[in-house]
């Protein structure tokens, strides 16, 4: 799933896909001053991809790896 923000001419992107299923329930709130929370619920262990865009960029770092013990 894809938590979508629109900000100036370009949209922040998000979305977090599991070992078997992307992630049903993604939320970004912009908390103002160009910083935004982004949250995320996973229910199964294993490693995930994080992927973070702003317009069609990955930001650095893009995409992250997690591991959920």
């Amino acid at each position: 799933m894809w938590g979508l923000f629109e900000a100036g001419t370009n949209m922040l992107m998000v979305g977090v896909h599991g070992p078997k299923t992307p992630c049903e329930e993604v939320y970004v709130k912009h908390m103002g001053n160009r910083m935004y929370n982004v949250t995320y619920t996973v229910k199964e262990q294993g490693d995930y991809i994080l992927i973070v865009k702003w317009g069609d960029d990955n930001v650095p770092g893009s995409p992250f790896h997690v591991t959920v013990p």
